[in-house]
């Protein structure tokens, strides 16, 4: 099987798993699905419908925006991105908490400088690194989790 035979396999099973969630969540009247809707068709019950229906209008660039990316991209690149970009806001976060930690941010009393602050650089760098690959493994280890879970839940589906 190519990549490109890989890619339409998992986009067909995401657009098929998403019309199943679509028909069973349209008969609940507060399902997400039906919340989705309602807001996408303008049918809000806020008094301001000026204000309504630029929130319906900016909701509909933002998933017009998703269309396009996940059409444009396919859905495993798409995925692999998103958590990328996860990874990256993490590691900024976890940056910045390090390095006031550490002493390395501008506002540190008093500034780390020479000898130390290049040990204390290259400790921040050991350990970041070391944060990356556990983010990573937490992520591989949750998509691998879903998987049987979904595997799992289609097999119980089969069986009732």
């Amino acid at each position: 099987m190519t990549i490109e035979e890989s890619k339409n396999s998992v986009n067909q099973s995401l657009l098929s798993t998403l019309a199943k969630v679509t028909t069973k969540n349209t008969t609940t009247e507060d399902s997400f699905a039906s919340i989705l809707a309602s807001q996408l068709n303008g049918s809000s019950s806020s008094s301001d419908e000026s204000t309504a229906s630029t929130a319906a209008t900016e909701s509909n660039a933002a998933v017009e925006a998703f269309k396009e990316a996940l059409t444009s991209k396919g859905a495993l690149q798409f995925y692999q991105e998103y958590n990328q970009e996860k990874i990256e806001q993490l590691m900024e976060e976890k940056k910045a908490e390090l390095e006031d930690k550490l002493g390395l941010s501008a506002d540190s009393v008093p500034p780390l400088s020479g000898e130390d602050r290049e040990n204390t650089l290259s400790m921040l760098d050991m350990m970041l690194d070391a944060y990356r690959k556990q983010l990573q493994e937490k992520m591989q280890a949750e998509d691998e989790l879903e998987q049987e879970t979904t595997m799992l839940n289609t097999f119980l589906q089969d069986l009732a």
